[in-house]
């Protein structure tokens, strides 16, 4: 009796000996797995924007705003039509605790169902939705854009289980190849004389081959098996979530919208240019860190503290990579927009105002993910549709204001409103329900984000100092973009350094590990330290 006890009482101490060897394992894997996803969805990210920046640059070059607008226009509904293949069941995937193969197969056939639904319907009313936009040539374009609804929904699935998995590795390698093949054809048809078609080919050509490599990097393959069953346990989830993913598609693209149908294609094309501009270094700066936060809020949503510490961390992060990029931005908007030419120009303005609602919106991009992960999805589409209404009634107004003045003041009036949506009604509401969720203060906010301030104050006044001084005012625009752009970067990076603790410390650390790698041969490195009894379940004699 007494030697049972004793050795199960060595057995307990044994297995509570290795609970507290491997923990610490168990927590710093978790933290590498999120570091890992964050580093691949910011490839992923960085790779997208920026081949498609330089893509956009490109074909604004050889084209005009008339035909970026018409495009912008047909885009703006097929996207709205291919919201109805997600419904939110995206997100179910990847919030879901535990899901099987009838999950999947369900949501897989429901899409191809919708798509082919959808397709029809985008037949039908893209006469209507030119003339709304005072456009014949969109009811031509509209019936080729329409093969990306059915592209869209042959892949939604298997993005999402790369989400779910964190794979961003694959996300990344698939994302970037697309936007590469998709911008060297519409590049090469611009060159042939296509003009408009030339970016209807690059959008096909990148949905393409998105679907290919989508379904060479994921394994998961659909059965000929439908469950409603296992289909409507989704939907307590996925229906308030799409109520609110329209809400947020609303809200973004209502001024795009707006403009077609007061100003016409050529207000479209140079407000959407501007907008892709601003969109393109905020997308960069903070939409990696905003993808992984869902998975990862949804991983901490039963520990309050640590879910604390990571809602300031990616706010510190995004606040980090945004306000100073988009400070230099605003700064030099009028060199970069003459440099595509002088059909261009106008957007300058509109350039400025946006990068300053960006900034703001640093504040409002985790109040999603956080609702997502901590279960509120109805939540989320209250506050986004109402967040939809009111800038639709201000929007509304402002057109109404600027209807009769020149292009370039339509299109800032509509900047103009959008900025005042978030200075005035989105950012204090959901920096307010960031707080009470996350537990943090706003104190904490603050002073997370005050070094990013300073540092996009101290490149808006480096700018100014320099333009005020008239150096190399005569010269062409791409050498006065290419001076104010290093000088801002020098500058901010610099003021960001000094007051960035925790930033200075990860570069001089990074600087560490690869002087030490490149130092020590790849023969004599050590093994990774994880060669410890019991990983696998087994023990010493």
């Amino acid at each position: 009796m007494d030697g049972g006890r004793v050795c199960g009482g060595r057995e307990k101490a044994r297995r509570v000996f290795d609970w507290l060897i491997y923990f610490p394992n168990i927590i710093m894997q978790q933290k590498k797995s999120f570091q890992n996803a964050l580093k691949w969805s910011y490839i992923s990210n960085w790779g997208e924007r920026g081949f498609s920046a330089l893509f956009t640059f490109i074909l604004a070059g050889i084209l005009g705003p008339r035909d970026f607008g018409m495009v912008a226009i047909c885009v703006v509904y097929i996207a709205f039509l291919q919201m109805f293949l997600d419904q939110g069941f995206v997100a179910a995937l990847i919030q879901r605790k535990e899901i099987d193969q009838d999950h999947l197969d369900a949501v897989f056939w429901m899409d191809v169902a919708l798509g082919f639904f959808l397709v029809v319907l985008s037949l039908t009313f893209s006469g209507k939705w030119a003339a709304l936009n005072h456009s014949p040539e969109i009811a031509r374009i509209i019936p080729v854009l329409t093969l990306s609804i059915l592209l869209e929904a042959l892949a939604t699935v298997q993005s999402a289980l790369l989400r779910r998995e964190m794979d961003f590795k694959s996300l990344s390698l698939r994302t970037n190849i697309a936007v590469v093949a998709g911008g060297l054809v519409g590049v090469g048809m611009a060159v042939a004389g296509f003009r408009v078609w030339s970016l209807v080919g690059q959008q096909i050509a990148r949905d393409l081959t998105g679907l290919a490599l989508l379904w060479r990097l994921s394994p998961w393959r659909p059965r000929l098996e439908f469950s409603w069953r296992h289909f409507s346990s989704l939907m307590g989830f996925s229906v308030p979530n799409f109520a609110a993913q329209l809400g947020v598609f609303a809200s973004g693209q209502a001024d795009s919208i707006l403009l077609g149908l007061l100003f016409g294609p050529v207000a479209v094309g140079l407000y959407r240019l501007a907008d892709r501009v601003v969109g393109t270094v905020l997308s960069i700066a903070t939409a990696s860190v905003q993808a992984v936060s869902f998975p990862e809020f949804s991983r901490l949503q039963k520990r309050p503290g640590e879910l604390r510490k990571s809602v300031i961390a990616c706010v510190r992060l995004g606040s980090v990579a945004s306000m100073p990029p988009l400070a230099g931005l605003a700064a030099v908007g009028v060199p970069l927009m003459a440099v595509l030419g002088s059909k261009w120009t106008p957007a300058s303005g509109v350039v400025k105002i946006l990068c300053a609602a960006g900034m703001l919106s640093v504040f409002t991009l985790f109040t999603g993910p956080l609702l997502q992960a901590l279960g509120r999805p109805r939540q989320f589409a209250v506050l986004e549709w109402a967040r939809t209404v009111l800038s639709i009634a201000i929007l509304v107004a402002a057109g109404l204001m600027v209807r009769d003045r020149p292009v370039e003041g339509q299109i800032s009036g509509i900047a103009g409103a959008r900025f005042v949506i978030v200075a005035l009604f989105v950012a204090p509401v959901f920096v307010y329900l960031l707080v009470r969720l996350s537990g943090a203060s706003l104190r904490e906010l603050a002073v997370t984000v005050r070094p990013s301030a300073i540092s996009a104050l101290a490149v808006l006044a480096a700018v100014a100092v320099f333009e005020f001084s008239g150096w190399l005012k005569s010269a062409p625009p791409v050498i006065l973009l290419a001076a104010e752009a290093a000088l801002g970067a020098g500058v901010g990076l610099t003021v960001l350094l000094v007051l960035e603790t925790q930033l200075r410390q990860s570069l001089a650390g990074l600087l560490e590990r690869s002087l030490r790698r490149w130092a020590t041969p790849r023969e004599v490195e050590a093994p990774p330290p994880c060669e410890l009894s019991g990983v696998d379940g087994t023990h010493d004699a």
